[in-house]
């Protein structure tokens, strides 16, 4: 908006002509950091980070290659430009790129211009951005566990799409960047098979309630985000149902162990209400809280907390959905947006909703604070093994190095941002645990030990 393409297209014949270009190009790098740099560091519009950044990007290509000739001195200045100011905040453009996929993908062709073409366009342009980005790592662990929720409540728009995208990223960062990705969607195939194979034995499917249907994803541990486990004493037709499935699961894989991870079961509940029959999308722990309200009229939070073992900070969570959201299955005394303890609830008599299916299991969809800070500690964890890897790998290979040439050599190693002092932190804890020693006569050396 509001390039002077003309007048600089005549400036850059101008200067062209006098060998001045360099100045030129100087001015430009220039100008794109100044910007870019302003846009990554609001911190109070992240929400619109990566689409502004994207903006900018096509703007500036538009100036490269209509007013500067597509000039390779140019394009490499603003390749530079955008690499210096994309990093200047660490780790944040990485996970909003990856929120940013995460949106597109769950929203798919809907909206104006909506096609399979301009969601390819999208993701190439996204892509773009993407190979700026030095902490990669931080990428692939947001992407990971936003794909993981997509798939585990049928978020994702197109598994075309999403497959387009994965392709992209083996083509970007090699097939170990994706292997685990890749392995998310297989154990979703294979989860289908299971289950054609668990409603076709009839002596399995006898043992199950009757009026109850239940699809069970098993998922290899290694492939997928890390979930604590999440305790729920869960209705007697459910608990059933996954003593059958594990029975029949086991039988025919021996060996193996099954972990449930409750807290991200969801389903759907058939309720009455007094304005007539409806279908409720909610999450276990919701339907579990539900349920309770088939035997009593109303329940104090202590009660529900007690019937359900839900743990007290994810309860309140769920109780807030259910009572104080948008849809407000449930009535609260007093009423408020807060969940307290002595709190009472009682089946919402009111509720009117016009649809016959209601989704309220949206809580399970946004990202916590904790989620968010688990995801940021993993990356930093990792990191520091990587850099242990690197650190025995380089000296097993040299036997004896100087403090400077290890550290040189770390840094033409690893993948990601890291500063000297982080790697004599890790220098200096695999000389506590006896991996290398200090140089008794030179103390700037460091020693291998087998």
């Amino acid at each position: 908006s509001g390039h002077r393409l003309e007048a600089l297209s005549r400036l850059h014949g101008l200067l062209k002509r006098v060998d001045r270009l360099d100045r030129l190009r100087f001015a430009f790098a220039a100008h794109v950091k100044k910007q870019g740099a302003v846009l990554v560091k609001d911190e109070e519009n992240d929400k619109d980070m990566v689409q502004n950044l994207l903006d900018m990007k096509e703007r500036a290509d538009r100036v490269v290659a209509d007013a500067f000739g597509g000039g390779e001195v140019f394009t490499h200045a603003l390749k530079e430009s955008f690499e210096s100011f994309v990093n200047c905040r660490q780790n944040r453009p990485a996970e909003l790129i990856a929120k940013f996929i995460d949106a597109k993908l769950k929203a798919g062709n809907k909206g104006p211009g909506g096609s399979d073409q301009a969601m390819e366009s999208t993701l190439d342009a996204v892509l773009t951005l993407f190979r700026f980005i030095q902490g990669k790592d931080v990428f692939e662990a947001f992407y990971k566990k936003d794909l993981a929720k997509r798939l585990l409540l049928g978020k994702s728009a197109s598994i075309d799409n999403e497959k387009s995208m994965i392709s992209r990223l083996k083509a970007e960062c090699g097939s170990q960047f994706t292997t685990k990705l890749e392995g998310m969607f297989k154990d979703c195939d294979l989860s289908r098979d299971v289950m054609k194979s668990f409603v076709n034995d009839s002596e399995r499917a006898s043992r199950v309630p009757e009026g109850v249907e239940m699809f069970v994803n098993v998922l290899t541990a290694g492939y997928w985000p890390t979930y604590a486990p999440a305790e729920v004493s869960l209705p007697l037709d459910l608990s059933v149902f996954q003593d059958v499935f594990r029975d029949f699961y086991l039988a025919k894989h021996s060996g193996r162990r099954l972990v449930w991870q409750n807290s991200l079961g969801h389903c759907v509940l058939k309720a009455t209400f007094p304005c007539g029959a409806k279908e409720l999308a909610v999450s276990l722990f919701q339907a579990v809280v539900l349920m309770l309200f088939n035997d009593t009229e109303q329940l104090t939070l202590e009660e529900i907390h007690a019937a359900t073992g839900i743990e007290d900070k994810e309860l309140r969570r769920t109780l807030q959905s259910l009572a104080c959201g948008k849809v407000r299955v449930l009535g609260k005394e007093p009423k408020g947006r807060e969940v307290d303890d002595g709190d009472v609830f009682s089946i919402n008599e009111a509720f009117n909703e016009k649809l016959y299916r209601i989704k309220v299991n949206s809580i399970q969809l946004k990202e916590t604070v904790e989620e968010n800070t688990q995801t940021n500690e993993r990356v930093f964890q990792d990191r520091q093994y990587q850099i242990d890897a690197a650190i025995v790998r380089i000296m097993k290979t040299r036997k004896t190095l100087s403090h400077q040439l290890l550290i040189s050599e770390l840094f033409n190693q690893i993948q990601f941002p890291a500063k000297p002092t982080d790697l004599k932190k890790r220098i200096e804890s695999l000389i506590d645990r006896e991996y290398l020693e200090r140089d008794r006569s030179n103390p700037q050396l460091y020693n291998y030990l087998a």
